[in-house]
């Protein structure tokens, strides 16, 4: 392969190295939002049952560990969309494995704000931001009295105190959205509230889900079905069906584009191979003539491609996540007010350079079966180079 044609194949995948990553990491954002790396009990299709009681009740059980009950209440704050959660912070902070960066003293209606959201916005301790309902028309100012830094979705975050979260959402003095739980023992957690008569959702990382004393979630767009039926009623377990609607539809776009970004690569592939195989038609020719088969003639097309396509591959993948990671801290890119949270998957990294190397083998073997249709004196004569004719006069004057 020609020196031409493996920067090409860098280029390529570096292209993919600097997308493929945070379009794998988008359709995971909603539940990553909910749960995060703890389990999550959300409102079932049965009775109301995220409540104080099932929180205390969840507190005094040993199969659970840390638990923190938070109320969502998606808003904007300088015309920013923001996630306003409710939460106790020592709690909230502590499941995130986050650090206190700066802290004052707690005020009546205290705020503190995620280290991400508060450089974007300029929100400094001391200061106050106001708030805007998210479901009913209401209006609440809170003091930033602390900045905490994690490494998940909750530094994008501002987390208030439950009267400001009810007071923006209209929710009823005893209930919450979620229930964060994080345990090692999620079969001892099951079996607890499988004995209670909640009816729940849960969810996590690496988990299927479970339904107890719930139906199903169902993906029927609850906006649809408000805008077919004129009626605003929504089903009492809105927010798992919203969370999954939202997967869902966020997952669509990434893949999408994913795959967009893939054909685009597959042609600059195509076409750079195709530049460099065009000085080498006669060598292919000059082959046949003195014998070589097909089979034999493909071997050494593969045993010049896949070595060549695999260090560009993993080079190329390498050089765009590193571009990646330098451009995210000036352009960072936000969805749901939050900044997509990138890690470097293995999985992701091999299928970058699994799809280059597959995107390399295929033009190879498209270019070589052309070539293959032509006579070898003919692919031959095509590369001779022929000298142009002289006319007499022009012999004679040398």
């Amino acid at each position: 392969m020609s020196r031409r044609a493996f920067a090409g194949l860098l280029l390529c995948a570096a292209l993919l190295g600097a997308t493929w990553p945070t379009l794998a990491a988008l359709p995971t954002l909603p539940g990553r939002i909910l749960s995060g790396d703890v389990y999550a009990i959300t409102q079932g299709s049965g009775a109301p049952s995220v409540n104080t009681s099932l929180v205390e009740n969840l507190t005094a059980q040993v199969c659970t560990g840390c638990v923190s009950p938070e109320i969502l209440a998606p808003g904007t704050i300088g015309g920013e969309p923001v996630l306003v959660r409710g939460a106790d912070p020592l709690a909230f902070v502590g499941m995130e494995e986050g650090t206190w960066v700066q802290t004052t003293p707690v005020a009546d209606r205290w705020a503190f704000a995620g280290e991400g959201l508060a450089s974007r916005l300029e929100l400094r301790p001391g200061g106050f931001v106001t708030l805007v309902g998210s479901a009913t028309p209401r209006i609440a100012f809170a003091q930033i009295t602390g900045i905490y830094q994690t490494d998940t979705t909750a530094n994008d975050e501002l987390i208030v105190d439950f009267p400001t979260a009810r007071a923006l959402t209209g929710l009823g003095p005893k209930a919450y959205h979620s229930i964060r739980v994080e345990t090692t023992d999620l079969a001892g957690l099951l079996s607890f509230l499988n004995g209670t008569a909640a009816s729940l959702h849960v969810s996590g990382p690496g988990f299927t889900g479970a339904d107890i004393h719930s139906e199903p979630t169902t993906d029927e767009r609850i906006t649809n079905v408000i805008l077919r039926t004129g009626r605003g009623g929504a089903p009492r377990d809105y927010l798992s069906s919203a969370i999954g609607e939202a997967a869902a539809s966020v997952r669509v776009v990434a893949y999408g584009i994913a795959a967009l970004i893939g054909l685009l690569v597959a042609f600059g592939i195509h076409a750079v191979q195709t530049r460099a195989f065009a000085d080498c038609r006669g060598v292919v020719g000059v082959l046949r003539a003195v014998g070589a088969g097909n089979g034999w003639l493909r071997r050494r097309m593969m045993r010049e491609t896949v070595p060549a396509a695999l260090l560009a591959g993993a080079l190329g993948t390498a050089l765009g996540v590193g571009v990646d990671y330098l451009i995210r801290p000036r352009g960072i890119l936000l969805v749901f007010g939050h900044a997509i949270p990138v890690s470097t998957d293995l999985s992701v990294f091999a299928s970058i350079i699994a799809a280059v190397v597959v995107a390399s083998i295929a033009s190879s073997l498209v270019l070589l079966g052309r070539a293959m249709k032509v006579r070898p004196t003919e692919s031959i004569r095509e590369h001779v180079a022929v000298e142009p004719s002289q006319s007499l006069e022009v012999v004679l004057r040398g």
